[in-house]
């Protein structure tokens, strides 16, 4: 009795212990995904969740995506939005919020990825999936994008494993009577039709969270084949994935007009090897390393794939003589979970193609987690094969820490700098400047991080037959340069709104270019431009303090207009004059520099006179350019009396071109 006491006493500490472990790796997960949570931008795609969070319920159930009033309809269904949309009304719409629904939708699925495992493979595998799984780069990145990813990955998982213990799948399949003989034991009725409803809502679920999900109905169908053929009355249940299927007929008009509105738009087709290099290298490393970079890591992860799915015990193998492949049913089972779905959209794209990135499969991958944590296990129950295990695992970890690095640290692989363009456009923007947005699709962006700070519209101008319209463009931006002595360009190239950068051209024809700036996008490219109607060219009568001091290089200040007084924490206009000798074959800098009365530097302002793409290289001679700097006087910044000097330097260089020059004495005010 003590035997059977102490042995029943380690059974359950086992069980402990491996419920602790769980604990710990899902709260590894989660510290992974909210590490640096809000730290990038959102990029254009979340900007769309962003659209459909902030509108009413009514407009995210209808698919509906306004855009310069013309109607498209979005491309992902419905179910991930209201979600979105309910969350955003309690706990609002700044990054962190938007994506944290992502980061608990994955969080919720570590566990659900031990316990599929666990049934397929024993505990050791789910835990060593459960790991994989929560260190996965692919699935922090999707983590922390308020996308509806690892949302359908949930889902997905969820239906997968009902299914599986509806089947009985991971269960004694047979029990032995006292004759020694053995009978077939199914499942309780009551846990089956549970499970099975379960697997329907789940599976229906995951197709309403992303249409893509509906590939994985060939696998489930597969999946119930392998485990009921050899039983004649469940041969029905193969039919199974067709109620969800047919769940999901009510999204075939929206899925048919999202097609017809994305005619000529989509992917191209892809050849069946890239899908499975592209899956191979996200599933192993994520999407912020180079696959040419980290090939060995790929090829790691992959051999030890097969020699889980080729080698490890299935608990399912106790029992194979009611199985229609025996030993190998879970086997091609895990296969047909990765490669089945992959096969369908293949050959789906042959008709229209369908693969855009592995993003759109990511619930292909708790098969390829389980398949390698599978293979790690099969090596480490061999001693003279465990120190190969070991190095699978230390490859697997290198690999996500490479990729988890670049993911945090490295703005190669980071989202479009969208607050950086925000803060110089508030910093330098003026009352009566005006912005034109190019594209469309990406004002929900701008609003974001810009509000309402300018006046704008976009362009170019849409139309419902996909045409251009010139005319209309043109009259537009001769409209706003008529209007507005500023206008500024805001460049967010998505290629199907102005592929020949027509805006761009137009008013680099009807205006000057002033300045232009670049901005860290990897989706995107990004710019923001200052266009005015000429060159800002005044006659010396309209200078308020003429001078006339001569530098090196042929560049004199004629003046300058400052106000004598002003308030710390506030913006101070400051104009300065210029003139050539002659034609300079370099952009001059100008350092605008705050002194205190201790001969301390309080502020510097350094920039290219007029602006970086108007400068001295530009100007013609004898002609008084005025270079407006608008300053930020911190409100740091102590009462008293300051002086204001300038220096004129070499921009490539930095050599000053003359003395310093105290243009005036300035008061600051609290």
């Amino acid at each position: 009795m003590k035997d059977g006491q102490s042995a029943a006493s380690l059974f359950r500490r086992v069980q402990i212990d491996q419920h602790v472990w769980l604990i710990l790796i899902t709260l590894l997960a989660f510290a992974l995904r909210v590490y640096r949570l809000d730290v990038q931008a959102i990029w254009w795609d979340e900007s769309l969740s962003v659209y459909r969070a902030t509108r009413d319920l009514g407009a995210v159930l209808s698919n509906v995506i306004l855009i310069q009033n013309l109607v498209t309809i979005d491309t992902l269904p419905q179910l991930y939005f209201i979600f979105l949309n309910l969350l955003v009304r309690a706990f609002g719409i700044t990054e962190f919020a938007l994506r944290y629904f992502s980061v608990m939708a994955n969080i919720v699925t570590i566990p659900l990825i031990y316990a599929l495992a666990h049934r397929w493979f024993g505990r050791n595998v789910a835990l060593v999936a459960a790991l994989l799984a929560a260190l996965s780069p692919f699935y922090v990145w999707f983590s922390q994008e308020a996308r509806p990813y690892t949302l359908v990955l949930f889902f997905s998982t969820l239906a997968v494993y009902a299914l599986t213990r509806a089947l009985g799948i991971g269960r004694r399949q047979t029990r032995t009577n006292a004759d020694k003989t053995s009978i077939r034991v199914y499942p309780r009725s009551s846990t089956s039709k549970i499970c099975f409803a379960v697997y329907i809502l789940s599976a229906a679920a995951a197709v309403y969270t992303h249409y893509y999900a509906i590939f994985l109905l060939p696998f489930h169908a597969i999946l119930i084949t392998l485990f009921v053929w050899q039983s004649p009355r469940r041969r029905a249940l193969i039919l199974l994935p067709a109620i969800p299927f047919m769940l999901t007929l009510f999204l075939i008009p929206q899925i048919l007009a999202s097609m017809a509105g994305n005619v000529g738009l989509g992917p191209t087709f892809v050849p069946l090897q890239t899908i499975l290099l592209d899956l191979l290298n996200s599933f192993s490393v994520g999407v912020t390393v180079n696959l040419s970079v980290v090939w060995w890591i790929d090829a790691a992860m992959l051999l030890l794939f097969f020699i889980g799915v080729v080698s490890a015990n299935s608990k399912f193998t106790r029992n194979v003589q009611n199985s229609l492949f025996g030993i190998w049913d879970l086997r091609f089972g895990i296969l047909a979970y990765v490669l089945i779905p992959v096969l369908v959209v293949f050959v789906a794209s042959v008709i229209r193609p369908l693969y855009q990135n592995s993003r759109y499969l990511i619930a292909l991958s708790p098969a390829f987690y389980i398949g390698v944590a599978a293979g790690i296990v099969t090596l480490a129950q061999h001693r003279i094969l465990r120190p190969l295990a070991v190095i699978g695992v230390s490859v697997f970890l290198f690999g996500a820490m490479q990729s988890l690095n670049n993911l945090y640290f490295d703005p190669h692989f980071g989202k479009d700098d969208h607050r950086g363009w925000a803060t110089s456009l508030r910093d330098r923007m003026r009352p009566g400047d005006f912005l034109i947005l190019d594209s469309p699709h990406t004002e929900e962006l701008y609003h974001y991080y810009a509000g309402d700070v300018v006046p704008m519209t976009t362009l170019p101008i849409l139309r419902a037959d996909k045409t251009d319209s010139p005319a209309a463009d043109l009259a537009a931006v001769r409209d706003a340069l008529t209007k507005h002595a500023r206008v500024w360009f805001l460049a967010m190239h998505v290629p199907f709104d102005d592929p020949q950068n027509r805006i761009e051209k137009i008013l680099n024809a009807q205006g000057v270019l002033i300045d232009e700036a670049k901005f860290a996008g990897t989706s995107t490219e990004i710019s923001l431009s200052l266009f005015e109607r000429a060159l800002p060219i005044v006659n010396p009568n309209e200078i308020g303090h003429p001078l006339d001091i001569a530098f090196n290089g042929h560049l004199h200040l004629r003046g300058f207009d400052t106000p004598p007084s002003i308030q710390s924490g506030q913006r101070v206009l400051v104009k300065l004059y210029w003139q050539i000798d002659e034609p300079v074959g370099e952009d001059y800098a100008v350092s605008l520099r705050l002194i205190d009365p201790a001969e301390s530097l309080v502020e510097q302002w350094d920039a290219i006179p007029v602006g970086n793409r108007a400068g001295t290289s530009t100007w013609s001679p004898h002609q008084i350019v005025v270079d407006e700097r608008l300053l930020n006087i911190p409100s740091t910044v102590p009462t008293g009396v300051y002086r204001l000097v300038v220096v004129p330097y070499h921009a490539a260089t930095g050599n000053a071109l003359g003395d310093v020059v105290i243009l005036s004495e300035i008061g600051i005010k609290p």
